[in-house]
């Protein structure tokens, strides 16, 4: 059978079979927020307002820009050559820092556990002090425990199969975002706010794992062929 995303009972099936408080507010917050491993790293508990349910997201990413060594010319990371002069840049370091903050909703059940949880904690602590190496196993242990073991999901992009993996949660919270927003375009670019997103088209390519989407389109144009 053909997986591509984690589907809501088992995301919640895996917080429940976690052992520690610790690895239930982890999976959780990731699940709930959407948020990468890399962002959740970074908060501290004086970045979460419990009474409201928000949090803010801090967002550090690295080696934005290419400065061609031949004319100086800045480039963006992607850029082959040199829009200037046409410099090959290729092998070229990106370099610079953009920063990008972002306040996002949390749920009442995830703040539940994150009230138990910071009540013992101050507020310049990490809220979850980790290295990415250890989320990471805390994810892959809890989708063992729910019987996801080995290469359980596949990527319909490349075609090949991967373990459970914390990226796999903000893909189930994209996949049910874009199958609520359906053709709205406004809900569709609330996720694109929310997952922190700077181009709206990155947003886009989680509809590779709304199967149910192109399902009833298909269907759709079936029934106007007639065929099928």
């Amino acid at each position: 059978m053909i997986k591509t995303f984690l589907t809501d009972q088992e995301i919640q099936a895996m917080i429940d079979q976690a052992d520690f408080l610790r690895d239930k507010v982890t999976l959780a917050f990731l699940a709930d927020t959407g948020c990468r491993v890399s962002e959740l790293l970074k908060i501290k508990v004086e970045n979460l307002d419990l009474e409201n349910q928000i949090v803010l997201i801090p967002h550090l990413k690295r080696g934005i820009k290419k400065r061609c060594p031949s004319c100086g010319q800045s480039c963006g990371r992607s850029q082959p050559y040199c829009s200037k002069c046409g410099h090959d840049l290729s092998h070229t370091v990106a370099e610079g820092i953009e920063e990008r903050n972002r306040l996002i909703n949390i749920g009442e059940r995830t703040c539940e556990l994150l009230r138990e949880y910071v009540k013992d904690l101050k507020p310049s602590d990490n809220l979850i002090d980790l290295t990415r190496q250890r989320v990471w196993q805390v994810v892959r242990d809890a989708g063992v425990s729910i019987g996801l073991k080995g290469k359980a999901l596949l990527n319909p992009e490349t075609g090949k199969k991967h373990g459970v993996h914390p990226h796999n949660l903000r893909d189930s919270l994209a996949v049910a975002w874009l199958t609520y927003a359906g053709s709205d375009a406004g809900k569709q670019k609330a996720l694109q706010d929310h997952l922190g997103h700077k181009s709206f088209a990155t947003t886009m390519r989680y509809h590779k794992l709304t199967p149910a989407a192109v399902k009833k389109v298909s269907e759709e144009v079936r029934k106007q062929r007639q065929f099928g």
